[in-house]
């Protein structure tokens, strides 16, 4: 399809304005390939011979293009894949972004396609281009305003708009592209799709998706795997991770939206960038249009400004970005020519340079000789507006760029279009924001990780037999006694009746005990009274026994109620939530985070595609914004990682075992200690369809 030869427009037009009318015009002016525009009324369109149907073309077609309402497109379906035609572009609405006959209609139309073993980009689709080769299948307004060139960017995109709008402001960056994608409702070909075809497309370096949704994940995983093991940057947008937000993609694509926080653990787990906003995916793009990966995180900042010089550094700390100090002899070459320079790391050379700013290149080029750190920002503030001083920096910069192409130069400072465009074909990147400049390059030390590591050893280890999920589901104990098969510990104690036989299993457990009530119809035990603690001993259980049983039979008269799970109090620790989720686009997830009453209270919880190994799950504990609870703050006795990750892992394998009968399984909380850990409550609920 993207790399058709001959194309047939099925309600072609002769109006340049009309959507059968720009494709026409766009093909003629740059496509070297056969253009057949389909049109019973005309003998002829834009001068080219013009054939009523299909059917009448007499010659094999490579793609067909329809442009048509939607009450004739099935039939137009119908008659190309007759013809023989194996590539459709549907830019007609009124499918499945409208209702459920919508839905319907698009589904017969996939459903022909696939019999048929044909390709159906759409509908509601914008169409495509490829750049290299001036096959514009598109009707898109954006080209009015703007011609971007031919490059290395590849963009797919459910939207269509979204996907122009990133193309041009890229294109205003001075950026070029491959291809330009928009699968509209995805009856058929899909992001997933494009993304495969992009990672093997020899033109396309650096890859920009925005996806709505995803009917398919291991497909979509499949295709960014597949990406990084090409070295092609990622850079993805997904929205809908508000209430609203998650509607309107409903109404608009017609599809469901899978979990953001799911989507963004998918994209880091597969080594694709999450961006959240549209001028963070165009300064990325922008960035790995380089080609320039760091290969360490250790940068110098080069400024004439102190304070700049601290925002830069607050920002390079906060990236995880290091500033080594250069050495003494460089110091020394900068002092010589630069007395009251700063020669620590950010490197200040104080407004003296603004008398003579040749000072400032002979600095730049003293430290890029003397150190080997791979990145440099250098502040310019207003110099790249300034005629004068450009020309003056302009030889130096290049030189620099020549002697050290491998080294990730970024200019930061107010810039002429002359001067930017100047040094960005050389290889500089050119912000005005430092903090927007070293985000971008974190991206690119992102990707530097990922292209580097292998893909995720698959998770062999066999599990022991485990209960059957009926009985986790069902039975406090037998849940337990479930996590204890893989290694969870659990604090002593036991399932009781009556008062009697809890007093006898706290003997056995020792005081103080913990009762929780015991019942297959009750999730939240908390919330109907069904918990006390800290009981200290025989008196104390009674009451607590009489206590709730009376507190729950108020709230749930109707519940099944078999008794309270006694158990000893554990010992202080951290306490964690680990969960594991069924996603309905990706599968089961892992999740931990701060448990207790900071799981809402803080909402930090990190996610990741189970199974998951120890080493992986120990660096996403790492990652927690609450990780200094973990590592012994005010005092307290720093956790056992490997114990905390070790049960991440193992919790995370269950999803393996019970597959789609699982829905969710829920540790809340787990106590983390210096000595290992233990589950205090545990939940298990089986998938609705099982």
């Amino acid at each position: 399809m993207f790399a058709a030869r001959s194309i047939a427009i099925i309600g072609a037009s002769s109006d340049p304005a009309k959507i059968g009318g720009k494709p026409v015009m766009f093909l003629k002016e740059h496509f070297s390939g056969k253009i057949i525009p389909i049109n019973p009324k005309r003998e002829e369109i834009a001068g080219l011979p013009c054939k009523p149907d299909i059917g009448s073309v007499g010659e094999p077609v490579d793609a067909a293009i329809i442009a048509l309402p939607a009450k004739f497109v099935e039939q137009s379906v119908r008659d190309c894949l007759a013809a023989g035609i194996k590539q459709i572009v549907l830019f007609s609405a009124g499918f499945g972004e409208i209702d459920a006959a919508g839905r319907a209609g698009q589904e017969k139309i996939a459903q022909l396609c696939r019999d048929a073993g044909a390709r159906l980009l759409g509908p509601n689709s914008l169409g495509f281009i490829n750049f290299h080769e001036g096959l514009f299948a598109t009707f898109s307004a954006a080209l009015d305003n703007i011609w971007p060139e031919p490059g290395s960017i590849g963009i797919a995109s459910q939207s269509g708009a979204v996907g122009t709008y990133l193309m041009a402001l890229m294109a205003e960056q001075g950026l070029g592209f491959s291809h330009f994608i928009a699968t509209g409702n995805e009856a058929d070909v899909d992001v997933a799709d494009c993304v495969a075809w992009l990672a093997d497309d020899e033109n396309t370096k650096t890859i920009v998706a925005y996806l709505e949704g995803c009917r398919d994940g291991q497909r979509l995983r499949d295709a960014l795997e597949k990406a990084r093991r090409a070295g092609k940057p990622v850079i993805a947008i997904k929205p809908g991770a508000t209430d609203s937000g998650q509607a309107a993609v409903q109404s608009h694509t017609g599809m469901l939206a899978g979990s953001k926080r799911v989507f963004d653990a998918v994209l880091r787990q597969c080594g694709a960038y999450s961006a959240t906003d549209i001028e963070e995916v165009v300064d990325i793009a922008m960035a790995c249009s380089t080609g320039k990966f760091p290969a360490a995180a250790e940068a110098t900042i080069i400024t004439p400004s102190g304070g700049v010089g601290i925002m830069l550094a607050d920002e390079c700390s906060e990236a995880g970005i290091g500033l080594p100090q250069i050495d003494a002899e460089t110091s020394e070459k900068v002092k010589a020519i630069l007395p009251l320079a700063s020669t620590l790391n950010p490197i200040d050379t104080t407004a003296q340079v603004s008398a003579d700013f040749n000072m400032f290149g002979k600095v730049m080029q003293i430290v890029m000789d003397g150190t080997q750190v791979p990145i440099h920002f250098i502040f310019m503030a207003h110099m790249g507006k300034t005629p004068s001083i450009t020309e003056l920096l302009i030889p130096v910069l290049e030189d620099l760029a020549g002697r050290y192409p491998d080294k990730l130069l970024v200019i930061i400072s107010r810039a002429s279009d002359e001067f930017r465009s100047r040094l960005m074909r050389n290889g500089f990147l050119v912000f005005e924001d430092p903090g927007r400049a070293v985000r971008a390059v974190d991206a690119m030390l992102g990707f530097a990780r990922a292209f580097s590591r292998d893909a995720a050893n698959p998770i062999t280890d066999a599990l022991p037999a485990l209960p059957s999920l009926r009985d986790v589901t069902t039975s406090s104990e037998a849940a337990f006694r479930m996590l204890d098969d893989i290694g969870v510990a659990s604090p002593a104690g036991g399932i009781a009746n009556t008062s009697q036989k809890a007093e006898a299993i706290a003997e056995r457990a020792g005081y103080p005990v913990v009762l929780k009530i015991e019942s297959p119809d009750i999730q939240h035990k908390s919330d109907v009274g069904g918990v006390k603690v800290a009981i200290k001993d025989a008196s104390e259980l009674h009451d607590a026994w009489q206590e709730m049983m009376d507190a729950v039979r108020a709230a749930k008269p109707d519940a099944d109620i078999r008794g309270c799970l006694v158990s000893a109090m554990a010992g202080s620790g951290v306490d964690t939530i680990i969960g594991l989720n069924r996603d309905p686009v990706f599968g089961h997830v892992v999740a931990v985070g701060a448990g207790g009453i900071f799981t809402e209270l803080l909402d930090d919880v990190a996610i990741l595609p189970a199974p998951v190994s120890p080493e992986q799950a120990r660096a996403v504990i790492g990652s927690l914004k609450s990780r200094a609870l973990f590592e012994g703050a005010r005092g307290t006795k720093p956790v056992d990682l490997d114990a905390l990750a070790n049960t991440v892992s193992a919790v995370s394998r269950l999803a393996t075992f019970y597959g789609d009968e699982l829905e969710s399984l829920e540790i809340n909380p787990y106590r983390a200690t210096s000595d290992g850990g233990m589950a205090l409550d545990v939940l298990v609920v089986p998938a609705d369809d099982h």
